[in-house]
């Protein structure tokens, strides 16, 4: 299956606006803005979801969507996937902003249901235990350590590679690293749980073991960005921003090491600090 990435010029589109300042007034320019593109994937003849996302590595994204909410268990039961608009440019320069995936795959019947959309978890309505047995969820197994040096160099090495952000911004970013902080791969969305899923996607079809690896995002971890990264069985997950409580209670228990605000030279650590050596 072939990364689309080559294939696209851009990931914005111009717009004609008008900038307004108190010092100068009014000035017509053109701007360039993220473009968003409504994807759906059909599995087996179902249309389970239409994703609202950026029109750029779209198979990595379908594979992890499927795998992190658990639609199917491994990029090996996929039998067949077709992109049905392939020209992204020509979508981009047009007025289209709607495209289709169809995806063949060998698994159960019980599989094919529509999932419970994630609930909000409080003292009413069940803890975390409920949650993650009602789930399924894995308990994270990695000896994995890294040196607190390492994970200050992460949001730096992320800025640094983010291309389509830097243009026109208006974007998320993820990356995957190893844990000597060496970046292996990045994407970029308009939705934060879009490149998660894609991050997971380019794993899968790569092979690539999570044991090791270390993903770093932009923007808040809450509840369902934790639940992505225990089905992907990643170690550390890292952001540049803050971290929610239900999210830091979610990894203690599946023991996922979770650091928030890791930028301008800080971090915090909010669960399993014993895989970040000081």
């Amino acid at each position: 299956m072939e990364k689309l990435e080559g294939r696209i010029s851009k990931l914005g589109k111009k717009i004609k606006i008008e900038k307004i300042k108190a010092s100068s007034g009014k000035t017509d320019l053109i701007d360039i803005i993220p473009f968003e593109l409504l994807l759906t994937i059909s599995l087996n003849g179902n249309a389970i979801s239409t994703i609202s996302c950026s029109p750029a590595s779209l198979i990595e994204l379908t594979v992890g969507y499927l795998v992190n909410n658990g639609y199917i268990e491994n990029y090996s039961d996929i039998e067949l996937l077709k992109i049905c608009r392939h020209d992204m440019n020509k979508i981009i320069s047009s007025n289209d902003l709607t495209s289709k995936i169809e995806v063949s795959a060998a698994i159960g019947k019980d599989k094919t249901r529509y999932l419970d959309s994630l609930k909000f978890i409080s003292s009413e309505c069940g803890s975390i235990d409920d949650f993650i047995f009602k789930k399924g969820l894995k308990k994270i197994k990695s000896n994995l350590t890294v040196a607190s040096d390492v994970v200050l160099t992460l949001n730096r090495e992320t800025l640094n590679q983010q291309r389509y952000k830097k243009e026109f911004g208006g974007l998320h970013s993820a990356a995957l690293f190893n844990k000597d902080g060496n970046l292996l791969n990045l994407e970029e969305d308009i939705g934060r749980h879009n490149c998660i899923d894609k991050i997971a996607g380019f794993m899968l079809i790569k092979r690539l073991s999570p044991e090791d690896k270390i993903i770093f995002t932009t923007g808040r971890l809450g509840i369902d960005v934790i639940y992505k990264i225990c089905r992907m069985q990643i170690p550390i997950m890292v952001t540049n921003s803050s971290v929610t409580f239900s999210a830091a209670a979610l990894a203690k228990k599946i023991n996922l090491t979770v650091i928030g605000y890791a930028r301008s030279g800080r971090f915090n650590i909010y669960s399993w600090p014993r895989r970040v050596l000081k």
